[in-house]
């Protein structure tokens, strides 16, 4: 269902009084806010006055109640109102810069809940260089899911040096991508949840099976040549590591691509739990491959569950599958109908699939493929009916990885007194054609309210 912005009105979900004509400047306001006359013996306190104003396009909210809204005002970096356009410049003082979208799309910054973006040369020599390229594509908060010692030591020295931009959850290693043991060292790091920080320990990061390194897990053989090779770990070991991770108050994240290392991920997990509730948030990273049976265990123990958005149709990864498993692949759409109740979260895993996140909601919403080259592959037919609308695809990019990463109190929606991190974009996701979404433009990514990345040509939008 498309939905547009309200016109008119005067609704506002902060409190706020009337005035005489809003200013209209794109540059600065140059009318103060006007209390109402509370009687002869009173005088009503002034509003706050925003440091920037947004207005002139969509604001979406990611509220399922209110998606669209004219209007959102800043200050000191976090979101001091929003709604109707007529209160919210209301707040503006001399010293407000008021910015017309003209017609332009302002939304939560993207979510990316696992990607490897800061530890991949592929996007430069240096940590500023690879956060740019998140930046540039609208990424203003990440969980890195592969940090050794030598890349804890260099990011607490990037952020030491007021360097890091994009908000950083750090997830440390158990073991390695070939399996190898790395060691419980993370246990001398215990996770952090000081809102607002830029730099996070988030958890642990367990490899139950390979897929970057050595054959997924899966307890049949899927397609030619396949290989039905046992998880890394057991039920046992990885529950035994659970335990003593969360003893120390990390969550834990498991990588499992086949359904055979999903089973071990979920008998693990709910050993450790003992039937209780999954307080932790312990994810299951990728679900590629996931049965039917194992569908409603996600939401019986609480899992919170990353995925992918853009199947790689134009490089497919292993040969087709058997016709009769082609429908365990990504069943993403049935998984989630399964488990109303169940935390989703979108995953970019970087390098290994697109960095950009318009692209990955291209992905998600018509299961298409765009190439290195731009062209658009067609899903494979098990694929072409696994579509996520764009309401719920948009979820899944921020409030859902927001709550993946033990951040929806601060990022993912645009609520009162959340971190102004926004993006604006060229387009509006819910009101284009699915297929012109991967022709709109990250044009502004804002973090606490200071741009970090301004498109060449989008000035009049970069505050």
């Amino acid at each position: 269902m498309l939905v547009t912005a309200a016109c008119g009105g005067s609704g506002d979900t902060a409190a706020s009084t009337t005035t005489s004509s809003p200013p209209t400047t794109v540059t600065s306001a140059t009318v103060a806010p006007t209390a109402t006359d509370p009687g002869p013996t009173t005088t009503a306190a002034p509003l706050p006055q925003a440091d920037l104003i947004f207005h002139g396009g969509a604001i979406l909210t990611m509220d399922p109640d209110r998606w669209v809204v004219e209007a959102i005002a800043i200050r000191d970096g976090k979101i001091l109102a929003i709604g109707n356009q007529r209160p919210i410049l209301s707040r503006a003082g001399p010293d407000t810069v008021i910015i017309d979208l003209a017609g332009r799309t302002l939304m939560p910054g993207f979510i990316d809940a696992h990607s490897h973006i800061l530890n991949e040369p592929a996007y430069g020599d240096t940590l500023e260089e690879r956060q740019a390229a998140a930046l540039a594509n609208g990424i203003t908060t990440l969980g890195n899911l592969y940090t050794d010692d030598g890349f804890l030591g260099a990011m607490v020295d990037f952020d030491a040096a007021g360097l890091l931009r994009v908000r950083t959850s750090l997830y440390l290693v158990y073991n390695l991508a070939c399996g190898d043991p790395y060691g419980e060292w993370y246990l001398d790091h215990p996770p952090t949840r000081e809102p607002g920080e830029m730099l996070r320990i988030g958890g642990v990061k367990v490899y139950a099976d390979g897929g970057s390194c050595n054959p997924p897990s899966f307890t049949v053989q899927l397609n030619e040549g396949g290989a039905v090779v046992p998880p890394y770990v057991t039920v046992e070991e990885l529950a035994g590591v659970i335990e003593r991770a969360q003893a120390a108050g990390h969550q834990v994240a498991i990588h499992a691509i086949g359904d055979r290392a999903i089973d071990t991920a979920l008998d693990a997990i709910a050993t450790a739990l003992r039937e209780g509730e999954n307080v932790f948030r312990h994810r299951i990273e990728h679900n590629s491959v996931v049965r039917p049976d194992q569908y409603q265990r996600y939401g019986d123990i609480g899992v919170v569950a990353t995925i992918f958005a853009d199947y790689p149709s134009c490089n497919l990864f292993g040969g087709p599958l058997f016709p009769e498993v082609q429908d365990w692949e990504w069943p993403y759409d049935e998984l989630i109908a399964a488990n109303p109740e169940a935390h989703f979260a979108w995953h970019g895993d970087a390098p290994y699939f697109s960095i950009s996140a318009i692209e990955q909601l291209f992905g998600f919403v018509t299961r298409h493929d765009v190439g290195a080259d731009g062209t658009v592959c067609e899903p494979w037919p098990w694929l072409a009916d696994d579509t996520i609308p764009v309401e719920d695809a948009l979820a899944l990019m921020t409030t859902g990885s927001a709550y993946a990463l033990f951040r929806e109190e601060e990022v993912g929606s645009l609520r009162l007194g959340l971190y102004a991190d926004v993006v604006v974009l060229s387009g509006n996701p819910l009101a284009v054609d699915p297929f012109a979404i991967k022709d709109i433009d990250v044009l502004m990514t804002m973090v606490g309210g200071q741009v970090e990345y301004c498109a060449a040509g989008a000035e009049e939008v970069c505050p």
